[in-house]
């Protein structure tokens, strides 16, 4: 298995970071400290500060954020927001149609009621000493970059998420419930086999739930770096493991299935997939993975 993974790493003409976790101690990890751009997996992140302010009592899932044409339009970003013209949603579903379906929008009405401050003090209260949200919205004609993060710290999350070590143990299976729903896991599940994907959730099903976040930039005058990111929870019959797969500066900026990242990306996945099935339940790898 580490073999085949350092091969599609090393013939990629980019950057891939890569880390995965069994849960039961065995570790899989290739540049997991390197500092990349998070795309919109930073919406995890803002999402724990939503659930923060929650718990706390400074927010409730029932206030009511407005989306104003003339103070929050944006064109190219991900989303549906930017085809309306007005929108009025509970807090709680802005933050879902900023995790399931990634809009843009919904994001930035999101930072503007959290603050970017309180998100990046969540973030580090944490221990993601490499996270942060750098901006205090997402705008490609002001900035370049949304956010950096490691692919350990960003698979360390979902680890917090799986084992109730933030928040509360409730707050934790409504996060997980909302990531359940993700639109765009499309690194993750590339390559996976199309029986499983199909059976997800059955009663004999290899997999019972992904619950993921992805993110990716993408631009032709390379003023945007182009990545494609993702990483989740990937619940099987046999137990749990979490993986986080960041993939940085290489060529094929198109949005399509078929982007060079996804592919490779997809292979990495699946080799780890595969694996674990396998092993029911386990990593096993023929030596250790630190490189």
């Amino acid at each position: 298995m580490i073999e085949k993974i350092k091969k599609i790493i090393n013939e990629f003409n980019g950057d891939i970071s890569v880390y995965a976790n069994d849960c039961k101690g065995t570790i899989i990890n290739f540049n997991e400290n390197e500092i990349v751009e998070t795309a919109s997996c930073i919406k995890l992140f803002i999402l724990i500060e939503y659930y923060t302010q929650i718990l706390e009592g400074n927010k409730s899932r029932n206030d009511i954020l407005t989306y104003e044409y003339d103070k929050h339009y944006m064109k190219n970003g991900s989303g549906i927001i930017q085809y309306l013209d007005k929108l009025e949603l509970s807090s709680k579903n802005m933050a879902i149609l900023m995790i399931i379906d990634s809009d843009n929008i919904a994001t930035n009405i999101m930072i503007e009621y959290l603050g970017i401050n309180n998100i990046n003090n969540t973030i580090k209260s944490l221990g993601f000493n490499h996270t942060k949200l750098l901006y205090p919205k997402i705008d490609f004609t002001l900035y370049k970059e949304i956010g950096k993060t490691t692919a350990k710290e960003y698979g360390e999350l979902y680890l917090k998420l799986l084992n109730k070590k933030i928040l509360s143990p409730e707050i934790c299976d409504e996060i997980i419930n909302i990531l359940k729903n993700q639109l765009h896991a499309d690194l993750l599940i590339r390559k996976i086999d199309l029986k499983d994907l199909s059976e997800i959730g059955e009663e004999k099903a290899n997999i019972k739930y992904i619950a993921s976040k992805s993110g990716g930039l993408g631009d032709k005058s390379m003023e945007i770096v182009n990545c494609r990111n993702d990483g989740g929870i990937i619940a099987t019959k046999y137990g749990y493991y979490v993986i986080s797969i960041f993939i940085n500066h290489f060529n094929d900026y198109y949005w399509n299935r078929d982007n060079e990242a996804f592919l490779s990306g997809g292979e990495i996945h699946s080799i780890i997939y595969n694996n674990f099935i396998n092993n029911k339940g386990k990593f096993i790898i023929e030596k250790n993975t630190n490189n």
